[in-house]
C-alpha cells in the first residue's frame, strides 16, 4: 500500500504491474509502453519504470527510433534519478550499443557499488565488464592514443569525454600521463573534472606550473570557483564579448579563483574595450586577453 500512495495515479500501480505481466505472458509488452511512458513523464528516474521502459525499447533495436529514444530514456534516468546506479546495467547496455566501450564499463562499475549497498545480486555484471575489457578496451585504447598525438582538437574533446578513470589501468596511466603534460588547458579540461570526482588524489601540471589536490581540497576549490563563475556569468549575461573573456579566463585557472570577482569583472570591461577600439592594455586585462587566445588558439589547431 505504501508503494499505492508513493505513486501517481492512485490505485493503479498494482494494475500497471498486472498489465505487465499479462503483456510478456502473450507477448505483447509492446502494447503497455506508450502507458510506461505516461508513468515515466509523471514519476521521471524511477528505477522500475525504467527498466521497463528500457525492455519495451530492447525488443526493437533495429528501428531507427529506438536510438533517439533509448537516449532520451538513459539521459533523463543518470540526471534526475535519486541512485541511477541502479539501473547500471542497462545503461551501459545503451553505451555498448553507442559503441562506447569506457562509458559502457564506467557505469557496471557504478552498478557493482551499488550492489554492494544493497540486497541485489547480479552475476553478469564481473563477467560483461570482463568481455568489455578483452575485447573492447585494446583498440579502443589505441584508438584514444592516436587520438591524442595526432586528432584534431575537436576530435580529442569527443575522445576525451567518453573516458573515465579506475577501469582499466593502462586507461588510467594515459590520462594521468596527459593531465601532467604541456598541453593545452582546453584539452585537458575534461580529463581533470572526470578526475577531480573519480580518483582520491590528483596532479597536473598548468602553464609549467604542477599542482597536487585530494579529492576533498579539490571539492573546496571546484565549488568556489563554480560560484564565482556563475557570479560572474550573471554579470555578463547577454555579452557574447564578456561571456567568452570570462569563461576562457576561468577555465585557464580551473579549479582555483584567480582574483576578487570584482577585480575580474571590472578588468572583463577593460578587456572587452581594448579589443572593440584595438588598443593594447595591461595588468589583469591583459592576461584576460592572453588566456582568451590561448583558447582561441587551441580551438584552431
Amino acid at each position: 500500500m505504501a508503494k499505492e500512495k508513493a505513486y501517481p495515479f492512485p490505485g493503479n500501480w498494482s494494475r500497471l504491474q498486472k498489465m505487465i505481466q499479462e503483456a510478456d505472458t502473450a507477448g505483447e509488452r509492446q502494447r503497455v509502453e506508450p502507458i510506461l511512458w505516461d508513468w515515466y513523464e509523471a514519476v521521471p528516474g524511477d528505477p522500475f519504470v525504467f527498466m521497463e521502459l528500457f525492455q519495451c525499447l530492447m525488443e526493437r533495436p533495429e528501428e531507427p527510433e529506438t536510438l533517439e529514444k533509448l537516449e532520451e530514456l538513459v539521459t533523463t534516468q543518470m540526471t534526475v534519478a535519486e541512485e541511477p546506479a541502479a539501473g547500471g546495467l542497462q545503461i551501459a547496455q545503451y553505451y555498448i550499443m553507442r559503441d562506447q566501450p569506457f562509458e559502457a564499463a564506467h557505469w557496471i562499475n557504478l552498478y557493482l557499488e551499488w550492489q554492494e549497498k544493497t540486497d541485489h545480486v547480479n552475476t553478469q555484471a564481473h563477467q560483461v565488464l570482463q568481455v568489455l575489457k578483452l575485447t573492447e578496451f585494446p583498440a579502443a585504447i589505441a584508438k584514444v592514443k592516436r587520438i591524442l598525438h595526432r586528432g584534431g582538437i575537436g576530435e580529442q574533446i569527443e575522445t576525451l569525454e567518453h573516458v573515465h578513470f579506475n577501469i582499466d589501468d593502462v586507461l588510467d596511466n594515459v590520462l594521468k600521463e596527459l593531465l601532467v603534460a604541456e598541453r593545452p588547458k582546453l584539452m585537458k579540461l575534461i580529463v581533470l573534472q572526470k578526475a577531480f570526482d573519480e580518483l582520491p588524489v590528483i596532479e597536473w601540471t598548468d602553464l609549467g606550473t604542477r599542482h597536487r589536490l585530494t579529492q576533498d581540497e579539490a571539492t573546496v576549490h571546484t565549488q568556489a570557483w563554480e560560484a564565482m563563475t556563475n557570479q560572474l556569468q550573471r554579470v555578463v549575461y547577454g555579452d557574447e564579448i564578456a561571456t567568452q573573456l570570462l569563461m576562457n579566463y576561468m577555465y585557464t585557472h580551473y579549479p582555483f579563483t584567480p582574483r576578487e570577482a570584482s577585480d575580474v569583472e571590472a578588468a572583463i570591461g577593460q578587456a572587452k574595450t581594448a579589443i572593440l577600439q584595438h588598443e593594447e592594455t595591461d595588468g589583469l586585462a591583459a592576461e584576460i586577453l592572453e588566456a582568451d587566445m590561448r583558447f582561441t588558439e587551441a580551438f584552431l589547431d
